[in-house]
């Protein structure tokens, strides 16, 4: 059961001129005033809000997540390992809540897949800022993301009969469409397999190795 002073990622049940009403377990729909809501909404979209009691002392909702977000993200720490609810897109990328606590930000040129509000996935700490603002990603960092990427190639080769029309030169949408990575994290995953002679590197694609 949902209880006030809280995140929740909630379903919108409909939209009036008023607002909106939110399905969140209860007989009674939950009410999110159009002056909380930040962007149109749509009847089965998902919404990430925080529930309040409001001045009529009823609960309500509101997507201005940021004035309820902790400010304070110093337990969180590079390289961790977090869950994501969507919260809205920007010109930077897409503002994201972790753990249902901090705000963070997912930037457009390091998501290598479809993002929508409301969406929940797992994704890593990049870095915290000085001025306290924290940096996301979706692939692990380093020799941890490295790691991951180059097993889901081992899966794959063993699923194609040990061959993959990919090599270092493919086009970015061809690696991105099969493995929903960047070129640069294939490419350094790719040789990561090759100097553990798990796999060859040819001119038509990548073999694996007996």
């Amino acid at each position: 059961m949902l209880e006030m002073n809280e995140f929740a990622r909630l379903r919108v049940v409909s939209q009036t001129r008023s607002g909106a009403f939110l399905d969140w377990g209860e007989p009674k729909d939950l009410y999110l005033p159009m002056e909380e809501q930040t962007r149109e909404l749509a009847q089965g979209e998902w919404v990430v809000v925080y529930l309040f009691v409001d001045f009529t002392n009823r609960p309500a909702a509101s997507m201005r997540v940021e004035n309820y977000a902790d400010a304070d993200a110093s337990r969180l720490r590079a390289g961790q390992r977090v869950r994501l609810w969507i919260v809205e897109e920007t010109q930077l990328g897409f503002k994201a809540l972790i753990e249902q606590r901090y705000l963070g930000v997912l930037y457009h040129s390091e998501i290598f897949q479809p993002l929508s509000p409301g969406r929940e996935l797992l994704g890593y700490v990049k870095k915290i800022r000085e001025d306290g603002k924290v940096d996301l990603i979706l692939q692990a960092p380093g020799i941890q993301g490295r790691s991951e990427i180059g097993q889901r190639i081992l899966e794959a080769l063993e699923c194609a009969n040990g061959f993959l029309p990919l090599t270092e030169k493919s086009a970015p949408e061809d690696i991105y469409a099969r493995f929903q990575v960047s070129k640069k994290q294939f490419k350094m995953a790719l040789g990561g397999l090759y100097k553990q002679r798990l796999v060859s590197l040819d001119e038509d694609g990548v073999r694996l190795l007996p």
